[in-house]
């Protein structure tokens, strides 16, 4: 392993694949190093029985951030858009038209009456263009003035849900009309191939520009002298070896970024507000496989349910990722309490039911495939939506990226390659590297 670099990324999921790209793009000589077996982190695919599922992250917004990495390096997204979405209310599907306008088309469809639907439209108006409601109250509060009408809230809670991994009673009300302005009109996509193919033409791309990309690669620490990062520590098998460089690029999260470096590092309103806000949220997710399709949609909304919030079929758009002739779905689903979710056994229970009520026959019709709790270290999100911290640290040439160091307006996987963005930009169009200088290799 060559000991010196420009740049060391630590991590490989949306945000550290984005990061390491880009760098290179500008000509750095970049180390990407993550520690399991596979690229993407929680935005990846692992095989099942030769269903490729996906490790957390699923969809990808067209034309997004994500794409837009892609393009400006020069490599296929491989993003191939669902053909059909839906949103499913009380046993019916009504389908979302690709142009836009789905949501208040169907707020008139489930409100009790014009005036109903008037009120909330004109408010959602008001909010998006006029005065948006601040961090005080909740989405569902802030909904709660102009309708208690279940039928709208739960179009509200399977967007929310789905999108930001936050029930809409956890999810600050102006963090809603901040990312509704930065994704409409929303349309999303996914991988041919599963998302791993992904982040593999990335690492190649990485390689291909003088860089490496490792897996099985562990990050145990981050060097830092007279507050200035040095380079990493990575230990690959039963070797350790330090790297030296003068830019490192976190995409483990932010309280993992502090352990590395050591907390006396950082000043104390950085750590502050690491312990009094940035808390990881929890989610559901779920596979399952049929022989014949049970759904006639590759992406569904689902409103009033119990918990799930989301049904996606990505074979129905990119058939190479099940067998011949069998079809995957991926299931998200809200527990009742993202931050303290309890028992995890009895939230799955729920979402079992949820699925009975939506696939008749269920039982004998599907196979499940995996279910998981994303939570703590392996979170939903690393942090609640409205709650980021910057991409840059107290400590000079230490950048993070990642789902917790987007800029308000921007979530998940959208947010993680745009905090990849920032970094770029950072070091590249601003002229910050030069100020924080050139690695070792080179000086030397």
């Amino acid at each position: 392993m060559d000991p010196n670099y420009d740049a060391v990324v630590l991590g490989s999921g949306v945000g550290g694949s984005c990061a390491a790209a880009l760098l290179a793009k500008e000509g750095r000589k970049v180390l990407l190093v993550e520690k399991r077996a596979y690229l993407g982190g929680r935005f990846s695919t692992t095989n099942h029985d030769g269903y490729l599922c996906a490790t957390g992250g699923l969809a990808v917004q067209v034309g997004g951030p994500i794409e837009q990495v892609c393009a400006e390096v020069g490599i296929d997204s491989g993003v191939r858009p669902a053909r059909r979405a839906a949103w499913w209310i009380d046993g019916q599907f009504h389908e979302i038209s690709p142009s836009g306008g789905s949501l208040r088309a169907t707020i008139r469809k489930v409100a009790v009456s014009e005036d109903e639907a008037r009120r909330v439209n004109e408010a959602l108006t008001a909010a998006l263009n006029w005065l948006e409601p601040n961090d005080a109250i909740s989405f569902r509060d802030w909904l709660n003035q102009y309708t208690t009408n279940p039928r709208i809230h739960g179009l509200f809670q399977a967007t929310i849900a789905s999108l930001l991994t936050v029930n809409s009673w956890e999810l600050p009300a102006a963090e809603y009309f901040k990312l509704t302005r930065n994704i409409a009109p929303l349309r999303f996509g996914y991988v041919e191939g599963g998302s791993l193919k992904l982040w593999e033409r990335m690492a190649d791309f990485v390689r291909a520009r003088g860089g490496e990309a490792l897996t099985r690669c562990e990050a145990t620490r981050i060097c830092v002298d007279d507050g200035k990062v040095t380079g990493a520590v990575l230990r690959s098998g039963d070797r350790e070896v330090e790297i030296r460089a003068p830019i490192v690029v976190s995409n483990l999260g932010p309280h993992a970024t502090v352990a590395l470096a050591g907390r006396a590092e950082f000043e104390h309103s950085h750590l502050a507000y690491l312990e009094r806000a940035v808390r990881p949220t929890a989610i559901l997710w779920l596979h399952f496989a049929s022989d014949e399709p049970v759904l006639d949609y590759s992406a569904i909304a689902v409103c009033g349910t119990r918990r799930i919030n989301m049904i996606d079929m990505p074979s129905a758009d990119c058939p190479g990722i099940a067998p011949p002739g069998r079809h995957l779905y991926t299931v998200g689903a809200a527990p009742l309490d993202t931050l303290e979710p309890g028992d995890i056994d009895a939230e799955f229970e729920l979402v079992m039911q949820d699925l009975r009520d939506i696939v008749p026959g269920f039982d004998t019709r599907c196979r499940l495939l995996t279910k998981t709790c994303y939570r703590g270290k392996w979170p939903g999100f690393r942090t609640v939506p409205g709650s980021p911290v910057s991409h840059r640290t107290p400590v000079r040439g230490l950048f993070e990226v990642g789902d917790a160091s987007c800029p308000r307006g921007f979530a998940g996987s959208m947010g993680a390659a745009k905090s990849a963005m920032l970094v770029r930009d950072d070091l590249c169009g601003a002229g910050l590297w030069a100020r924080v200088g050139r690695s070792q290799a080179r000086e030397a």
